[in-house]
């Protein structure tokens, strides 16, 4: 079962390091970008409803709620992020929420506590190597293409904007566990719906929504690909716990990576060699503490 976890755990990382890709290549607002990735989630996120819904409890299909708005702040934070970074920049950032995720995986869910002190702290020096490692990358020359021209104030805010969005995505998982013994099939619908209506709403008060086949459907892909990674990370917390799930999915951040030197041309790797080697280097001694415990 074991195994299993940690396949997952990366499957989840190559959904969640492909999904901003689309919008790199959209020409929508941030606002509607957001919400037809909210209708994607929410589509996404209901098909575990036919394997059947499990029980309805009130209390736990209101925390998958609550799940789903922190996971619809998450995602708005970081569309606003790649709009001023780049997805090479804005990805490592992001995915501190690896960190926050052990963090809240020890504290509020109380994980390994009877695991004795060494195992706590090899589990924290796993996490934290991984973080280090995607740090680094984050720091990969200069973009070839600065997203919208953006000037340092721009580039400060969009470090700020991915922090936050890292805080939020390290935390929606915590409700989303709570919510048991709402079947998980109501928990991702209410997950979904929480979503939705967090882009959603928002977007309302704004003004219209705009609609174009092609910039609507980048949006709607997006969607589908970040719900892909819910539905492979959350099964994942449940085998390995969210204390190492949540940090193996952010070897997304190599995904990213790629994304952004094959596809986007954000960077030039032959300037790079030695900070991507020391990422890696970290990375992968950060992956193996995790898969020791």
């Amino acid at each position: 079962m074991r195994i299993i976890g940690f396949a997952l755990a990366l499957l989840a990382a190559l959904a969640f390091g492909l999904y901003m890709v689309p919008r790199r290549f959209s020409h929508s607002s941030s606002w509607d970008f957001s919400t037809y990735m909210g209708i994607g989630i929410a589509v996404t996120l209901a098909v575990p409803l036919l394997a059947g819904p499990g029980p309805f409890v009130l209390r736990g299909f209101l925390l998958a709620l609550l799940s789903g708005l922190v996971f619809a702040l998450a995602t708005h934070l970081f569309v606003l992020a790649v709009d001023r970074l780049g997805l090479t920049r804005a990805t490592p950032v992001k995915n501190l929420a690896g960190v926050f995720g052990t963090l809240f995986g020890l504290t509020i869910l109380a994980e390994y506590r009877s695991a004795g002190l060494g195992v706590v702290l090899q589990l924290v020096a796993g996490s934290v190597m991984i973080a280090v490692g995607a740090y680094l990358i984050g720091g990969v020359g200069a973009l070839t293409k600065s997203p919208g021209g953006a000037s340092a104030r721009g580039q400060t805010s969009g470090f700020v904007l991915a922090f936050l969005s890292a805080a939020c995505f390290g935390f929606y998982l915590v409700p989303l566990r709570l919510s048991l013994p709402l079947g998980s099939g109501l928990g991702y619908l209410g997950m979904g719906i929480g979503t939705l209506a967090g882009l959603l709403a928002p977007r309302l008060f704004v003004g219209r929504i705009g609609w174009s086949a092609r910039d609507s459907s980048l949006g709607l892909l997006a969607g589908v690909l970040l719900a892909l990674g819910v539905l492979f990370g959350t099964p994942a917390t449940r085998l390995i716990g969210l204390s190492v799930a949540w940090p193996l999915t952010q070897l997304n951040t190599f995904v990213a990576l790629a994304a952004g030197l094959y596809w986007l041309h954000e960077f030039d790797a032959r300037r790079e060699r030695g900070r991507l080697f020391a990422a890696t280097l970290l990375t992968v001694v950060g992956i193996g503490l995790l898969a020791l415990l």
